[in-house]
């Protein structure tokens, strides 16, 4: 149904994804046929609910194109020929241009203002003109020829950051399939040499540095699949399927099976996603599963568990999930209480830990998010320290708490970052934010960024959605009724929310008083969220000549803000007293010293964490877990672990290798289907030894690629070979067949 069938280790199909598949593209072929606007040759949408007007965005008609070219009679062909040429009518053609061959965002735009069209309008259009271009009349192609061609041009020009991962691999798939289609040795060799640098750059941290986004890991997923079912070159086709499936490994580890959420941190996550707890993610893991509860909608809104996903695009492109992470969702359970640890871009600090748990998921990033664009398009996005938690026989069956900077209280609701994106597209963090966690135990603060503009609010919110549906709200020992609020509290006070499988307390940390007073309040948001509001500024407009840089004449260090987050099983104490109680042993200490880094340590049920704060330089500084300095690791978790140590263990494996970065996974949690699983993703060979419960398999060079090694109850164990290069003295224990990738799919 879907492109080209892949070699390699998947997992076959079957007749129920086929009939999911089947009814997904229909579904978005229906939606298209009904947006498209026969005059335009343009899909169009409104530009908003029952509005007269509509805005075009070129990339978004491809999909229906491939689709009337996959139904192939005259007609269908003829309107898929319009289409593309009304797409290629918004390239920028003047030579003169800075960026010509880049495309407008909107049909209507009168100038290129998002640098990324070029790389969506490619992403959708090469896939056409490999599979479907002879096709095309041959004056169309002949065009295709000199816009890609363009295109590729202002490509190489852009030469966008690794660090934008879901742009950055869709400029890959233009320059290595560009390339190859045109047959262009400047961009074969261009894309070769930039996909092995984001490959290298990505491994020496572990997970990509865009980082377990609902909606953009889909992207980077769909990606990398048309890569590999488009690219002629075997060394990227390769890379490609092992990079996958590590990307499949980092979203699925982080999705949290009690409450059926992506478990925080997400570096960007949209409002929508967010509030219903669906995502593109969840969607094409549905495709490939079929399980319900990934589309069952949240307690705070969204579609019904009947509409199933409509994305055309996702219906076009070859997906597959691998077994290890169908394994790990299908037996968490078996392995919960478990921490998930993993390193986002090593070099400049990023990390999130995630604490998953039966009961709920408490998941913190190490610092501020972003690729240093510093907009609204791309950053202030993430939700940096979040918590799911269950919620049996609610609405939804689960509830959540985050935090948000707000600046000048524009909360959700009151920016647009763009005009195709509404101001309900998201509720912005405004602030520099720097965590650490220990099981579910979380520190989170958050200092200023620059303000240029005059100032009347600054302040820190700690959200629980639906106020009105939380089982019970204390302030110490006291019940609070939601109805009352709002109410002051102090620093250094408990608000404890009892709510579902969970309690959940907070306290707020000491804020700096930029003003008069600095007051912290439990209150209503307008949207009617329980919001401890921790303030550092309220009062008059002005401009702070003391921040509106972060390093002028006036300067003398950031601000103070923040909170501690403590989560329990609601049945481990018999009520919310008691665990006030517990919560009062803990002790906090806040000091600033004077070189102005802020050392914070939060000692509570015989575990302490640290986290300093350069206050002077704006940045995170050392974390300590239980008085050790925390260095974290590429991945570690139940089934897989990743690190450049060259010894690896993960249940009962263990991989060696020279010093360098590989992956194992073992897929233990089902005993009748054991399987584990050895990645060399770098075209680095290393001396191998793989040991297992089976025996050992070792070679003297193993150069990229992996071996799985399969146990199952009703077979021969098997290892999987999937290599450019065999291994050279490859030595398995007697009785264990090896196959060929290829052989085996």
């Amino acid at each position: 149904m879907a492109g080209v069938r892949l070699s390699g280790p998947e997992p076959p199909k079957d007749a129920e994804w086929a009939a999911r598949l089947t009814k997904m593209y229909e579904q978005g072929l229906a939606a298209a046929r009904r947006d498209y606007d026969p005059a335009r040759h343009l899909i169009g949408h409104p530009v908003a609910p029952h509005h007269a007007s509509r805005l075009y965005r070129p990339p978004q008609s491809l999909p229906y194109a491939q689709a009337l070219l996959r139904q192939g009679d005259p007609e269908s062909v003829q309107e898929a020929a319009l289409i593309i040429g009304a797409v290629l009518d918004s390239q920028e053609t003047n030579p003169r241009h800075p960026h010509r061959g880049n495309f407008l965002w909107l049909a209507d735009d009168p100038e290129v203002v998002d640098l990324n069209a070029v790389q969506f309008v490619l992403r959708a259009l090469l896939p056409i003109l490999v599979r479907h271009g002879q096709q095309l009349p041959s004056t169309l192609v002949e065009r295709c020829r000199q816009s890609v061609r363009l295109a590729l041009a202002e490509e190489d020009h852009l030469a966008v950051a690794p660090t934008y991962t879901n742009i950055h691999l869709m400029s890959l798939l233009a320059l290595v399939v560009g390339g190859e289609w045109l047959d262009d040795a400047h961009y074969r060799a261009l894309g070769r040499q930039r996909w092995a640098d984001w490959l290298g750059f990505t491994i020496r941290s572990g997970a990509p540095h865009e980082y377990n986004s609902p909606g953009y890991g889909a992207v980077d997923l769909s990606a990398l699949a048309e890569l590999i079912g488009l690219v002629q070159d075997p060394l990227i086709k390769l890379q490609a399927r092992l990079i996958y499936e590590r990307l499949w490994l980092h979203l699925g580890l982080h999705l949290h099976v009690p409450t059926g959420q992506l478990a925080a941190p997400h570096c960007r996550c949209y409002w929508p996603m967010m509030m219903s707890g669906r995502g593109a993610v969840k969607d094409l893991l549905w495709l490939q599963t079929g399980w319900r509860w990934l589309l069952e909608p949240g307690p705070y809104g969204g579609q019904t568990a009947s509409e199933i996903p409509t994305g055309l695009d996702l219906a076009l492109t070859e997906h597959w999930l691998p077994e290890a992470v169908r394994s790990w969702l299908e037996h968490q359970d078996r392995v919960l209480p478990c921490e998930i640890r993993e390193t986002a871009n090593r070099d400049e600090g990023f990390d999130l830990t995630t604490y998953l748990t039966p009961s709920y998921a408490l998941g913190t990033a190490s610092r501020t998010y972003g690729i240093g664009q510093d907009d609204f398009y791309i950053e202030h996005q993430a939700n940096y320290l979040m918590l799911h938690y269950a919620r049996p026989g609610q609405p939804g069956g689960w509830g959540m708490m985050y935090s948000r900077f707000v600046v000048n209280d524009q909360h959700w609701g009151t920016r647009a970052a763009a005009p195709d994106r509404s101001k309900e597209s998201n509720f912005y963090d405004y602030g520099n934010f720097a965590g650490v966690q220990l099981k579910n135990k979380a520190i989170g603060l958050y200092a200023l960024q620059p303000q240029s503009d005059e100032v009347f609010s600054l302040k820190t919110v700690v959200v629980f959605p639906r106020a009105e549906l939380l089982d019970e709200v204390w302030v110490n020992d006291q019940r609070v009724e939601v109805a009352t609020l709002p109410q002051s509290l102090e620093a250094g006070d408990w608000l404890v929310v009892a709510d579902g499988m969970v309690y959940v307390g907070v306290r707020p940390l000491e804020p700096s008083c930029l003003g008069k007073d600095a007051p912290i309040v439990l209150e209503r948001s307008p949207q009617g969220e329980l919001w401890l509001t921790i303030y550092n500024y309220r009062g008059a407009a002005k401009r702070f000549w003391d921040y509106a840089s972060l390093h002028g004449a006036f300067w003398r260090g950031n601000l103070k803000a923040g909170f501690v987050v403590e989560v329990a099983e609601r049945s481990a104490y018999l009520s919310a007293g008691a665990f006030l109680a517990y919560l009062g042993q803990s002790i906090i200490e806040d000091v600033v010293d004077e070189q102005l880094a802020r050392r914070l340590t939060y000692r509570s049920g015989g575990e302490e964490l640290g986290l300093s704060y350069d206050l002077w330089r704006t940045q995170p500084r050392e974390r300590r877990l239980n008085g050790e300095v925390y260095q974290p690791p590429a991945l570690s978790s139940p089934i897989a672990r990743q690190g450049s140590s060259g010894r690896l263990e993960v249940g009962s494996a263990c991989l060696l290798t020279n010093p360098q970065s590989v992956w194992l996974i073992a897929q233990e949690l089902d005993p009748s289907e054991q399987r584990w699983i050895a990645v060399n993703p770098e075209d680095r060979p290393t001396p191998l030894r793989l040991e297992t419960p089976l025996g050992v398999v070792t070679a003297n060079v193993w150069g990229v690629g992996r071996l799985e090694w399969r146990a199952s109850s009703t077979g021969e164990p098997t290892l999987m070979v999937d290599t450019l290069q065999e291994p050279v003295e490859l030595v398995v224990p007697n009785g264990t067949i090896v196959v060929r990738a290829e052989q085996s799919s």
